[in-house]
C-alpha cells in the first residue's frame, strides 16, 4: 500500500461520491489491489452522503485523504476540491461506481510515460458493464445537425436508419486511437494540462463537465487518447439515478451551458428548439402507452413517470 507521504506521487486519484458507500468501498479496494507499479494517493470528496460513505472511508481507509462536505457541492466543484490539494504528477478522475481490473491504472500510466513526446493531455480506457460487456463511452464532439437524428427517439422508432450506431458512440472501441471525448468515469490527465487549462468549470454542477474539459484540452493543443486494451468496470449513474427527474433536467441545463460556452448562440437556440420538439414527441408517446396500458390493465406507473419527467423538462 502506498503512503501519501511519499516524496514523488505518480498519480492523484480523485473520487467524488454521493450515497454510494458499498460501490465506493469496492472501488477503493480495487485501486489498492490492482495498482502495484506506480505510487498514488487517493482523495475522496464526499458530497454529504446520507449513507455514511465518509464514515466508511475514515474507518476502513485511513490512508485515503477525505474531504467530507457538509452539503452536496456537485460533481465538478467537488472534483476541483480534490484537484486543489492533489500532489501527484498526474491526476485521475475516477467515478465511485468503477472497479479497477487487470492493473488498469498502471497500464494507463505506462502508455502516458512511454509517449511523453506525443503531446498527450488526456487518457481514458474501455468501460465494461457489470456483465463484462462493452459499455460504449466515446463520441464525436457535438454537431447540431447530427443531433436531430442521433438521439433516442430516432433510435427507437426509426431503427432502419441505423441511428443507434451513432447515438452515444460512433465506433466499436476496438483500437487505441485519438478521440474527441469520452464519458468522465475514467479521466487521466497530466499536471502540465492541469497547469495550462486549469480545473473543471464549477458551473457544470453535474453532467457535460467532461465534454467541456475534453474540448478545452484539445483547443490547448493536446491529444486525448482512448486505450482499447485497458478495461475498467463501470456500473453507471449510481448516484444520479437516485434523483431521476432532477438529474434529467440537470443534464439539459449543463448541456445548454456547454453550448453557450463553446458554440454560437444560434446553435444554442436551434438545439433548444430541437429539444422542445422531442419533449413533445416523448410526451405524446408515453401518453399513448399510458392509455394503452390502462385499457389493458397493465402497470402504467413508468409511463406516468416518463410523462412527468419530459413535461418538467419542457416547461423548464
Amino acid at each position: 500500500m502506498y503512503q501519501n507521504q511519499q516524496k514523488n506521487i505518480d498519480v492523484s486519484i480523485i473520487i467524488v461520491s454521493w450515497n454510494t458507500k458499498k460501490l465506493l468501498e469496492n472501488c477503493i479496494n480495487s485501486i489498492y489491489n490492482e495498482t502495484k507499479k506506480y505510487s498514488f494517493e487517493i482523495i475522496v470528496v464526499d458530497n454529504d452522503s446520507p449513507d455514511n460513505s465518509a464514515g466508511m472511508v475514515k474507518e476502513f481507509f485511513p490512508d485515503v485523504v477525505l474531504i467530507a462536505n457538509k452539503t452536496n457541492n456537485g460533481f465538478a466543484p467537488a472534483n476541483n476540491q480534490g484537484i486543489k490539494i492533489a500532489k501527484g504528477e498526474n491526476i485521475l478522475l475516477l467515478n465511485p461506481d468503477t472497479v479497477v481490473i487487470n492493473n488498469a491504472i498502471d497500464k494507463m500510466l505506462d502508455y502516458l510515460y512511454s509517449h511523453k513526446n506525443d503531446k498527450i493531455g488526456i487518457i481514458t480506457c474501455k468501460l465494461l458493464n457489470d456483465d463484462m460487456t462493452l459499455q460504449k463511452s466515446v463520441n464525436d464532439f457535438f454537431n447540431i445537425w447530427r443531433s436531430f437524428f442521433e438521439n433516442r427517439f430516432f433510435a427507437e422508432f426509426f431503427s432502419k436508419l441505423n441511428t443507434k450506431k451513432s447515438f452515444m458512440s460512433f465506433w466499436d472501441h476496438s483500437e487505441t486511437r485519438e478521440i474527441d471525448w469520452a464519458y468522465g468515469a475514467v479521466l487521466l490527465y497530466t499536471r502540465e494540462v492541469a497547469d495550462k487549462v486549469g480545473m473543471l468549470d464549477d458551473r457544470f454542477w453535474i453532467y457535460a463537465e467532461e465534454m467541456d474539459f475534453y474540448i478545452t484540452v484539445k483547443r490547448a493543443g493536446y491529444k486525448s487518447i482512448f486505450l482499447h486494451d485497458v478495461e475498467i468496470i463501470h456500473y453507471g449513474k449510481s448516484s444520479s439515478r437516485q434523483r431521476r427527474a432532477a438529474m434529467f433536467i440537470q443534464n439539459y441545463k449543463s448541456f445548454y451551458l456547454f453550448l453557450k460556452k463553446h458554440y454560437s448562440y444560434l446553435t444554442y437556440l436551434t438545439y433548444r428548439f430541437r429539444t422542445y420538439i422531442y419533449m413533445i414527441l416523448w410526451i405524446i408517446k408515453y401518453s399513448l402507452t399510458f392509455i394503452i396500458h390502462k385499457i389493458k390493465g397493465k402497470d402504467s406507473s413508468e409511463d406516468k413517470n416518463q410523462i412527468e419527467i419530459y413535461f418538467k423538462t419542457f416547461i423548464w
